[in-house]
């Protein structure tokens, strides 16, 4: 069963929470891509070895963290997956 349709659409809070967390997913991504971008960019000798390793764990980070949203916000927004033998969710 769809749970974004049949009760994210209608709660105004659960919807607030939905578009929240995925302009965070965007952001997450966004600033990773952008991270890798200027660490490219940028001469060696004009950024330090330290700067250049935190842009590239910040953006790995970022990243991951995106991908993690991503299956959090699928899970719990748009799956609700029922099992028939078990009566569980």
């Amino acid at each position: 069963m769809d749970r974004y349709w049949s009760h994210v659409v209608n709660c105004s809070s659960c919807n607030a929470a939905y578009k929240g967390l995925n302009a965070l997913e965007v952001f997450l991504q966004l600033f990773s891509l952008a991270s890798v971008a200027i660490v490219a960019a940028t001469k060696r000798e004009m950024i330090s070895v330290a700067a250049r390793n935190t842009f590239i764990v910040a953006a790995v980070l970022c990243f991951v963290g995106s991908k993690w949203l991503s299956h959090f916000i699928y899970k719990t927004f748009r799956y609700h997956g029922y099992n028939h033998a078990t009566g569980s969710i």
